[in-house]
């Protein structure tokens, strides 16, 4: 984890990286199967393919909810 929260973090992430012309995207999840209810949230940064804010394995343990950034035309929801 970084000095802000993990949504600060990756907002901030996303702002720096779409600055130098870098093809980042924001994401925001649900986790799929919670410890404790209710289930929690978590966001990340990916450039192309690659998760580039945290080791977590987050594409595995969360669900997307909100995608924004470099060829997001358009609000996904699940």
């Amino acid at each position: 984890m970084g000095f802000l929260d993990p949504v600060e973090d990756a907002l901030f992430l996303t702002c720096a990286l779409s600055r130098v012309g870098l093809p980042v995207t924001f994401h925001l999840g649900r986790e799929a199967v919670p410890a404790v209810a209710p289930a929690g949230f978590y966001a990340w940064v990916q450039c192309a393919d690659d998760v580039v804010s945290t080791s977590l394995p987050v594409r595995e343990e969360y669900i997307e909810v909100y995608r924004f950034g470099a060829g997001v035309d358009h609000v996904e929801q699940r």
